[in-house]
């Protein structure tokens, strides 16, 4: 349903709720983007509003501020290939997480994802400071599986080419789980869940390898969902979990306490708008 509206429709509803809501509205990409940040916000002068899409959030922001029927909307978005391909929005209203998206800044906060290791554990195999249980290791490990899937999306965005990667099944591409990722087995899958022809991307590979070898801020380009589905086998195999990845994104975003959200970017470049409100725009611990 969501796909058919636009920013206008956006726009719209938030004239709607201005007439019963005075608070300051941060827009957010989804309803789970509201589940975490409404734990830290200062519910008494702010409110997040989903806006279902990146597009919208930022139509609605332009119409806000060329207009005067509103005013005090803000938006917290996911960085998305902003910095690398896309360019920020020139507006202060808006600001960016760490990295890709918020489930990705939450799984590069430290102990997170430590911690669902050792709960999801059911044969007693995790152990925290044993090797391959550390905070570096697991995210060493899930980076390794989510990068090539994320690099390849990167190339879709950047070309042109037009492949199909949302929700993507990252584990029908595992040639095992210590191998990694089969790169022609990835884009075949890519290509075919998109109807084209994987014979008409016959240099693709190539051009993948290349842009995988040449990165250095590998967890700039891994989605948060691809990081979860990447633990979730890793820990599978490991630890004998049977946790899928949506219980995984669920646990993560849960154990993202204050201490953790209070170090990334988004909680410091949010303030600025306290000046024009006369508001904090985070409650106290």
């Amino acid at each position: 349903m969501f796909d058919v509206l636009d920013a206008d429709d956006l726009y719209a509803e938030l004239i709607m709720l201005r007439s019963n809501d005075a608070r300051a509205f941060i827009l957010v990409e989804g309803p789970a983007d509201c589940a975490v940040y409404d734990r830290f916000v200062n519910s008494e002068h702010f409110t997040t509003v989903p806006a279902h899409g990146k597009t919208r959030a930022l139509g609605a922001i332009e119409r806000t501020y060329a207009g005067t029927q509103l005013t005090a909307v803000y938006a917290i978005l996911d960085r998305d290939w902003v910095g690398v391909l896309d360019d920020r929005a020139d507006h202060e209203a808006v600001v960016y997480t760490d990295f890709y998206d918020l489930d990705a800044c939450i799984f590069f906060a430290r102990g997170v994802y430590e911690a669902l290791a050792a709960s999801f554990c059911t044969d007693a195999s995790f152990r925290h400071n044993l090797p391959g249980c550390s905070h570096e290791d697991i995210r060493s490990a899930c980076v390794q599986l989510a990068l090539p899937l994320g690099v390849l999306r990167y190339l879709s965005h950047r070309d042109g080419l037009g492949l199909n990667l949302r929700s993507f099944p990252l584990s029908q591409v595992i040639k095992r789980a210590h191998d990694g990722v089969d790169l022609a087995g990835l884009v075949e899958l890519a290509c075919k869940r998109a109807k084209k022809d994987p014979a008409d991307f016959d240099g693709l590979i190539p051009l993948l390898q290349r842009e995988l070898a040449g990165i250095d801020r590998q967890e700039q380009y891994c989605s948060g969902h691809d990081l979860a589905k990447a633990f979730s086998l890793v820990a599978q195999r490991r630890w004998a979990s049977k946790a899928g990845h949506d219980i995984v994104e669920r646990s993560a975003r849960a154990a993202f306490g204050r201490d953790l959200f209070d170090r990334i970017s988004v909680r410091r470049d949010a303030e600025r708008w306290a000046a024009a409100t006369g508001a904090p725009v985070w409650s106290q611990p």
